[in-house]
């Protein structure tokens, strides 16, 4: 049996384009995985920022609330609210009903949030007359 030079090149031709399209379909392959994945831990981070924040706000409603019945509440306190989720009061700013200074830090695992809350009055009734997430503490000790 004679094999000719043409079957011979058909072949090679053959296992070069499967090569060929094997390394594609690989590198495709690789890069939806690495999608999955960086898309998970993107998820992940947002999902740990969101209950931070939430804790971060929960310890203004604790302080807030802690002021309202008493005015001399002098903040420092750090709460434990779920397992690994922990909030902060800060030293309260400022002295009785007027322009006082709440702050407050939410922490889940490696991400931290933080609020700060300026109160313009206690009394009749809570008037806030500016709540901001910051990124580092600019009116806070």
């Amino acid at each position: 049996m004679k094999i000719s030079l043409q079957s011979w090149h058909r072949g090679y031709v053959l296992l070069i384009s499967t090569l060929f399209i094997g390394a594609i379909a690989s590198a495709i392959l690789t890069s939806v995985l690495m999608l999955g994945t960086n898309s998970g831990l993107v998820h992940f981070s947002v999902q740990q920022s969101a209950r931070a924040v939430a804790a971060a706000e929960a310890c203004a409603e604790i302080g807030l609330e802690a002021l309202r019945n008493n005015p001399s509440y002098a903040g420092d306190e750090t709460h434990t609210l779920d397992t690994g989720v922990t909030c902060e009061v800060l030293s309260i700013g400022g002295t009785g009903n007027t322009n006082r200074l709440l702050c407050t830090e939410g922490v889940v695992g490696d991400t931290t949030r933080r609020l700060e809350i300026v109160i313009s009055s206690l009394y009749p009734q809570i008037r806030i007359s500016s709540w901001q997430e910051v990124s580092t503490f600019s009116l806070c000790e």
